[in-house]
């Protein structure tokens, strides 16, 4: 299989622990989605945990959990 970024050949090593593997092992950071959890605490309840995905949403996500801190 070839890596969609670079198009180098993807190792079998690669493809035997992740089979449905798109892009090589360098290529894979900056082709992946963020996805990051917070837990913000309130007044209304204990804490409340937050999941985003994509670079807007974490980046929102950040700015919230900054804020309420």
């Amino acid at each position: 299989m070839i890596c969609l970024d670079c198009e180098t050949q993807i190792p079998e090593a690669r493809l035997e622990a992740v089979p449905d593997a798109e892009y090589c092992v360098n290529c894979t950071d900056k082709n992946s989605t963020p996805v990051i959890a917070r837990v913000i605490y309130s007044h209304k309840c204990d804490s409340e945990l937050f999941i985003a995905k994509g670079k807007e949403n974490v980046r929102r996500l950040d700015r919230e959990w900054s804020r309420a801190r």
